[in-house]
């Protein structure tokens, strides 16, 4: 969990801005060895790195209600969830964690996800 804190503060101060709709973030930890393709509503919003934790930036984000999926680089679904209005507020939001053989992937809308140390590595 440490690990995962340490990324994401320093991510925070990076140049991507923050994938959001009003108050609504959308954050991704790919403790994987593979890039995943982070899609929203059916269009891909970003690539992002093994290793990388960070509210993606670089598309700008659809209104809600959205459906997002994390896709391998063959196209397989990883992970599902769906982000609504007010699944943000307060102190929960929506999230979904994947255990790979390859790692750990996180993608939530709220407060940071906690769990175990993502360090596993694939053979």
């Amino acid at each position: 969990m440490l690990v995962l804190a340490v990324l994401l503060a320093g991510c925070a101060g990076g140049a991507s801005p923050s994938a959001s709709t009003g108050s609504v973030r959308l954050s991704v930890a790919n403790f994987t060895t593979i890039p995943v393709t982070l899609v929203v509503n059916g269009a891909v919003i970003e690539i992002v790195a093994p290793g990388v934790a960070e509210d993606p930036g670089k598309a700008p984000l659809p209104p809600l209600p959205w459906s997002v999926e994390t896709r391998s680089p063959s196209g397989r679904v990883l992970s599902t969830m769906t982000v609504k209005p007010g699944d943000s507020a307060g102190s929960f939001g929506g999230a979904v964690r994947a255990d790979l053989t390859c790692g750990r992937l996180d993608i939530w809308s709220g407060p940071l996800m906690a769990g175990p140390d993502p360090s596993r590595h694939c053979d």
